[in-house]
């Protein structure tokens, strides 16, 4: 029996976070060695006396977190960790460069480790049990998934949707791909004037780019979210796209008060706002807001997809609309053709019909949070660094204030020289466009195993602190500069 130490029945800790708690400290004690099978859940419940789902949840947190390996029809194991690494406790003590793999820790990347557990597999063995469709029937997706989007949607954020307003598409580039192509410039106008947040998603920009597109961007202010302002004071725009739950990187959101005013503008001046609720389903706690379609539907395109609760990999996604842009939308997509496949879309019908996903999403949440509480521990406190964005989602940004992009170069330097990859905040600046912000990276911290990610903050923190302390604010980027 490993030696857990005490369940506090009357803790508000519930009791499967203090059992995983017991089992990672009996880990990076090494009072259990790597490759050493733990008890099955049905055993150590009976032991503690506790029920077996507590354990099933334990080992579900300390599987997504690196720590356990569940073997399919035999025990689940340690992994082989440690509670540092040698390697990277010198490069973080040290300026001494060791030889070792790149860790990716950009944003976007969902942890998968898994997720092939049995009821994917099931799903996708019956979706590819018979013999494939002979085509296409409905370009804008399979029947059966569009129903189960709608009442995803509807468990997951209230939402009162058709079917018949669902787009399957793959993923959210795709999604908003079709958007921006189903639209039309108002007045007859040649080209579409579409603005959106700045700083904001890269791909948008190198989206609107490519499609030769009037891009306008309106100002996030760091602390202080979306600057409504001056999105007022434009009168021209055709649409606008926004991320009001947890803007994309900054992590403001817009409240409620916030919310009416943009529906206002936007109806005032006839524009169409495409929402992308990007990773909704991961609040750490922050009571959701309704989505803007939800407040008009007629006029806000919802944008959303499978890729932060599964993957990027999946390239699934869908977009809600009705009215004419809906209809816009649906030809647009006739005309394109449907970009995922059936087969795929039939597996996934069938893993969110039965709550897989809803069960996966459950663990990832427990999973994340855990991780997000490592990181607020982790840079409390740091003088120089300042940790925002990390009230939701999947990522966090480390700002240092004083300092500017050349700063920001030589840290992203520094950590690839290290083994580490992360994005400069400047990479989500609209090129060219008057902004006012510090030096700061952008990290995603929930595809690495929780260990490698603890060995990771190390690092990330040691060279932060270096360039925290460097004195002056050399470097320093002024808007006008920027401009």
């Amino acid at each position: 029996m490993i030696s857990l130490g005490i369940l506090d029945r009357g803790s508000a800790v519930p009791l499967h976070e203090q059992l995983a708690h017991g089992l990672r400290a009996a880990v990076l004690a090494g009072r259990v060695s790597g490759g050493e099978a733990v008890p099955s859940t049905r055993a150590l419940a009976a032991d503690l006396g506790v029920a077996r789902g507590t354990v099933v949840a334990a080992y579900e947190i300390l599987a997504g977190e690196g720590y356990l390996l569940p073997r399919p029809g035999g025990a689940t194991v340690v992994a082989e960790v440690t509670a540092r690494s040698p390697a990277l406790r010198e490069c973080a003590d040290t300026s001494a460069v060791e030889e070792s793999p790149l860790m990716d820790l950009r944003p976007g990347r969902p942890g998968t480790t898994g997720l092939a557990d049995a009821a994917w597999r099931s799903a996708w063995r019956r979706a590819t049990a018979g013999d494939p469709d002979s085509d296409v029937s409905d370009t804008a997706g399979a029947p059966a998934l569009r129903a189960e989007i709608a009442r995803y949607l509807g468990r997951a954020r209230g939402l009162d949707v058709a079917a018949s307003e669902v787009v399957v598409t793959a993923g959210t580039s795709d999604a908003m791909l079709l958007t921006l192509l189903a639209l039309s410039p108002r007045g007859g106008g040649s080209r579409l004037r579409v603005g959106f947040e700045n700083p904001g998603y890269p791909r948008v920009h190198r989206m609107l780019r490519r499609l030769g597109i009037d891009a306008v961007p309106l100002p996030v202010r760091l602390g202080a979210g979306l600057d409504l302002e001056a999105v007022e004071r434009h009168r021209d725009l055709d649409a606008f796209i926004v991320t009001p739950h947890h803007h994309y990187p900054l992590g403001s959101r817009l409240d409620a008060e916030a919310r009416a005013r943009l529906l206002a503008w936007a109806d005032r001046e006839d524009v169409v706002v495409i929402e992308d609720d990007y990773d909704s389903e991961f609040p750490h706690g922050r009571a959701p807001l309704p989505p803007l379609h939800l407040l008009d539907p007629a006029r806000v395109v919802l944008i959303g997809s499978l890729s932060k609760t599964l993957t990027p990999a999946v390239r699934c996604g869908w977009v809600i609309s009705t009215g004419v842009v809906g209809e816009r939308i649906r030809a647009t997509r006739d005309d394109l053709d449907l970009p995922v496949s059936l087969v795929q879309q039939h597996a996934l019908a069938l893993y969110l019909a039965e709550g897989s996903l809803a069960r996966h999403t459950a663990r990832r949440r427990r999973e994340y949070r855990h991780r997000r509480r490592l990181l607020l521990e982790a840079f409390a406190g740091v003088p120089g660094v300042e940790l925002v964005a990390t009230d939701g989602g999947l990522h966090a940004v480390a700002l240092l204030p004083g300092r500017g992009e050349d700063t920001e170069r030589a840290i992203v330097a520094d950590l690839a020289e290290r083994g580490l990859r992360v994005a400069p905040l400047a990479a989500y600046v609209w090129e060219g466009a008057a902004v006012s912000l510090p030096a700061g990276i952008v990290f995603g911290y929930a595809e690495p195993s929780t260990v490698a990610l603890v060995e990771a903050i190390d690092v990330v923190l040691a060279v932060l602190r270096a360039h925290a302390g460097a004195g002056g604010s050399a470097g320093w980027t002024s808007a006008e500069h920027r401009a």
